[in-house]
C-alpha cells in the first residue's frame, strides 16, 4: 500500500466517524420533535452531508468543499423536483412510472442546477 491509499483509507474512515457521530447528535436531537416521522428526516442527510462536507473542507480545502456544497444543492433542487412531480403523478398513473417520470424531473432539474458548477 502506498502513502496515498493510506491517506484514502484514512480519510473515509474520518468521513465514516464523522457522519455516524452526527448522525446520532441528530437522532437525539429529533426524539424531541413530533411527530416522529420527521426522526429520519434530520438524522442522515443533514448528519452525512455536513461530515462530508467538513472532512473535505479540513484535508482538501475551502474550493473543493464549495464544489461539494454546490453538487449537494443542485442535488436539493432535484429532490424537490422529484418531490413536486410525484404527488400529482401518483394521482394519475402506477407508482413505478409515476416514480420514473418523477426521477427524470429530478435529473433535469439537477442537471440545470448544476450547469454554473460544470462551465465554472
Amino acid at each position: 500500500m502506498s502513502g496515498h491509499d493510506v491517506h484514502e483509507i484514512l480519510i473515509l474512515a474520518i468521513k465514516g466517524l464523522a457522519g455516524g457521530a452526527l448522525v446520532v447528535a441528530f437522532a437525539l436531537l429529533s426524539e424531541g420533535l413530533t411527530p416522529k416521522r420527521f426522526a429520519g428526516l434530520f438524522s442522515a442527510a443533514p448528519a452525512v452531508a455536513l461530515a462530508g462536507l467538513a472532512v473535505v473542507l479540513l484535508d482538501k480545502g475551502a474550493h473543493d468543499a464549495h464544489q461539494n456544497a454546490a453538487g449537494m444543492i443542485a442535488g436539493g433542487a432535484g429532490m424537490v423536483a422529484y418531490a413536486a412531480a410525484a404527488v400529482p403523478l401518483l394521482r394519475r398513473r402506477r407508482a413505478s412510472i409515476a416514480a420514473a417520470l418523477a426521477l427524470s424531473a429530478w435529473f433535469g432539474v439537477a442537471a440545470l442546477a448544476s450547469m454554473p458548477l460544470l462551465l465554472g
